[in-house]
């Protein structure tokens, strides 16, 4: 099969995130010269002017393209004030890229911003995607979730914040009006939001993919063992898939988690100076880290982690998952 060389990436930001989304780019461009042609399409959620300029310097200086899609039409197909929260625009508006891109496009790989990219993306985005509707790398979701979205236990729910989606599909199916479909039958309240609404939906038709395409933090702190003890799954990659993905990651996911995040004091994941190496040469150089984000609930679990034994750890992370669980419901 012949190699596709014409790479699109999505991101989906408000103007807060623009930074984070601009050290990605920065990242992809400098790790994906062989592609001919890059696009990036932001799903534009109220970025202003003065970053969406250095935005445009960054793609300028590596000769790439970007646009900028306003969702204020799309988003008025959705009532972002059903349920109890509010929900921003940005929280949904990957659901809508089917109607939002160009008929001529039939796949689109959507990135976080909180991401970085460290090698040739040509096999991710060259995936079979015959027979499914996205694929992605698995998720370390409580069980618990799987049953509020009412899924099969032996259904595979992917991170969507890295995920290759079959537009051509997702327009065949009408997933979008599904995507609403769905939203409404929870009041406007999915659990994970937008994750939860496409791994509802998209039952039965998601391609799993090596973990090295989305590196979380998670498991740089926990085994897989530990993994589905701690979340209740009877399955999850190998002890070797994850250490080959730590080792060699394709794409760094900084999700939060007890390691906290590289643009956050109190960071400690491993990778946090790759991350810091990109930034650095990016716009927002200068911009000194922020406080730690983390909930003090992970941070208290963070300290007990460190200085407790591995099954005491386990237990309070278990019970902590399950108190959040039922605080939601």
């Amino acid at each position: 099969m012949e190699l596709d060389l014409n790479l699109k990436i999505v991101y989906s930001a408000d103007d807060y995130y623009a930074k984070y989304l601009g050290i990605s780019m920065i990242s992809l461009f400098k790790t994906n010269y062989e592609f001919k042609d890059i696009k990036v399409f932001v799903l534009d959620c109220g970025i202003k002017d003065i970053n969406k300029e250095k935005l445009k310097s960054i793609v300028n200086d590596y000769k790439r393209e970007i646009y900028f899609m306003s969702m204020n039409t799309a988003m008025k197909r959705l009532d972002l004030h059903m349920g109890a929260r509010k929900i921003s625009v940005a929280s949904y508006a990957r659901l809508f890229l089917s109607s939002i891109l160009p008929e001529r496009d039939t796949k689109i790989l959507y990135l976080d911003c909180d991401t970085i990219v460290r090698a040739s993306l040509i096999d991710f985005w060259n995936v079979n995607l015959d027979g499914y509707m996205i694929a992605g790398v698995r998720d370390t979701v409580d069980s618990f979730f799987l049953k509020k979205i009412r899924l099969e236990p032996d259904e595979y729910y992917v991170n969507a914040g890295i995920i290759l989606i079959n537009l051509v599909s997702w327009r065949e199916n009408h997933l979008e009006e599904k995507f609403i479909d769905f939203i409404n039958k929870f009041d406007g309240n999915v659990p994970h939001h937008d994750q939860g609404t496409i791994n509802g939906v998209c039952v039965r038709k998601k391609c799993i993919v090596s973990p090295k395409f989305n590196v979380t933090s998670i498991i740089f702190s926990f085994t897989t063992n530990t993994i589905k003890r701690i979340y209740f799954m009877d399955s999850f990659y190998s002890q070797e898939e994850l250490d080959e993905a730590k080792k060699n990651p394709v794409i760094l996911h900084f999700t939060t988690g007890i390691v906290g995040r590289p643009w956050e004091e109190n960071c400690t994941h491993p990778m946090k100076e790759e991350y810091l190496n990109i930034a650095q040469i990016s716009p927002w150089k200068d911009d000194a880290p922020l406080p730690d984000g983390r909930k003090f609930s992970v941070k208290v679990f963070s300290y007990f982690f460190q200085h407790a034994p591995l099954f005491l750890s386990e237990t309070a992370y278990r019970l902590i998952s399950r108190l959040i669980h039922f605080k939601d419901k």
